[in-house]
């Protein structure tokens, strides 16, 4: 069977490319049950010529759409664009596991993938290449002669060593290591161990049975690395796992075998809970040389009883001190906009950033993702503006909420004046730098500035 695997990563924020590893894992156990893949990566603005330019010259059998909720708006304008080819297609992702009832109001989409797709995937696959009933599938939700079929879901794959190495020729991966200041994606485990309110993790650790953090084994992990790196120009690792450090006794045995066998250095994201001055220095050791951590809400109470995020100030201030300490450059992951927050709250986390300094930041808008606590919440106090869901803006730079007590006009106030906030007055050029990075011009500047940004990046982060 031909699939066609397609990424919508359209109006997001920056100039790099991105590699998707669902897809490329989806890829990998089709390709090995020898079935063919391909990809349309649809990147930018909203565009459906290219993908159907590929669906003819292709002539795939099925068509695989993954999806985020805020891509989701583009993906049933792109059904409905393809729709005369009459071709099978399926929606997975993590907005379609959350909210597996868009199948029901979807009027060209066949059937959806709810949870872990590889072996959903396959089995369907396998089914309409033998014309065999599809709508008694694990994991799959069929829309057959007006009625839906919904099924239960196999396990969380538990063995994550049993699968292929993820498909990194259906991209033109190299393309993607150049954009990404020569950096190569990895992740060595699934699942996030925390419930934070408005992250995905919190409904999708319910969709099936099973253990739903999990780690590849580290001989795993640095084979694919190996193996990357021997066949394409890298010249460092991203390590992009939702907490890297659960396991103190795994991060100890990674570092001394990476350490011992690969050269390039290396980034990972975590959480302060998980951080002591020996992981720090066993990291350092290792040639990592960066670590981000998730602050998004610097007002420790609202980050605790509303984010469901309980680290104290005091040990995020801790952490921060022990990674400078041994060397290490940090950057925070931030929000504002979330429900019930209002900018004295806010400016807590400008406080809280500004006390710690990072070497760099990055700042969101919040948004709202079906099956969350936090999206429940919106839709309980109305805050949601329903004329405003399909407004087409860059991912996460607005917002589609009313807020009583923050209008939408200071939230993107706050967005764009954040990093100006942080470092003013403690380093110029970053003030100076991320402000138009986050300015009302951002993206159009940083498109017109691509050809240089690695040499902008290494300008902003030198010295700390």
């Amino acid at each position: 069977m031909r699939v066609l695997l397609v990424y919508p990563d359209i109006n997001i924020r920056g100039g790099a490319l991105s590699y998707h590893y669902g897809l490329g894992s989806l890829s990998a156990v089709l390709k090995k049950a020898n079935h063919q893949t391909s990809l349309q990566y649809l990147y930018g603005n909203y565009d459906p010529k290219p993908l159907i330019q590929k669906i003819k010259e292709y002539k795939p059998d099925i068509i695989g759409i993954t999806t985020v909720s805020f891509q989701y708006k583009y993906i049933k304008r792109l059904l409905q664009d393809i729709s005369h080819f009459g071709i099978f297609t399926i929606c997975g992702g993590p907005h379609i596991s959350l909210a597996p009832y868009e199948l029901e109001t979807a009027e060209y989409l066949n059937a959806i993938c709810v949870g872990e797709g590889e072996y959903a995937l396959l089995e369907l696959v396998n089914a309409l290449e033998q014309n065999r009933d599809v709508t008694n599938i694990k994991n799959i939700w069929v829309k057959k002669d007006g009625r839906v079929y919904s099924n239960p879901c196999r396990p969380f794959i538990e063995d994550l060593d049993s699968l292929p190495f993820v498909d990194r020729e259906l991209f033109d991966f190299q393309k993607i290591v150049n954009s990404d200041y020569d950096r190569a994606e990895f992740m060595a485990s699934r699942g996030c161990p925390y419930s934070c309110t408005y992250c995905s993790n919190s409904g999708l650790r319910k969709v099936a049975e099973g253990k739903y953090v999990r780690f590849r084994s580290i001989k795993n992990v640095i084979t694919e690395i190996k193996d990357v790196i021997s066949r394409y120009k890298v010249k460092s690792i991203y390590l992009n796992d939702d907490v890297f450090t659960i396991n103190k006794n795994y991060v100890e045995e990674f570092c001394k075998t990476y350490g011992r066998e690969i050269e390039h250095p290396f980034e990972i994201n975590t959480r302060v809970e998980n951080l002591s001055l020996p992981i720090l220095q066993m990291l350092k050791n290792a040639r990592c040389y960066r670590i981000a951590m998730g602050l998004e809400q610097g007002d420790e109470k609202f980050r605790k009883e509303v984010l469901n995020r309980p680290m104290s100030n005091r040990r995020i201030e801790e952490a921060f001190t022990q990674a400078k300490q041994v060397g290490l450059k940090t950057k925070t992951f931030n929000i504002v906009g979330f429900p019930f927050e209002t900018y004295d709250i806010h400016m807590s986390t400008v406080m809280l950033n500004r006390k710690i300094q990072p070497s760099s930041i990055v700042i969101y808008i919040f948004e709202p993702y079906p099956g969350t606590p936090l999206y429940e919440a919106c839709i309980k106090n109305n805050f949601i503006e329903k004329q405003r869901e399909d407004e087409e803006f860059v991912s996460r730079t607005d917002t589609i909420l009313k807020l009583p007590m923050f209008p939408r006009k200071q939230i993107l106030s706050c967005y764009r004046r954040f990093p100006w906030r942080v470092y003013r007055g403690k380093s110029l050029k970053r003030a100076l730098l991320f402000k138009i990075y986050y300015s009302k011009y951002g993206e159009f500047i940083i498109k017109l500035m691509s050809p240089f940004k690695k040499y902008i990046q290494r300008f902003a982060i030198k010295g700390n």
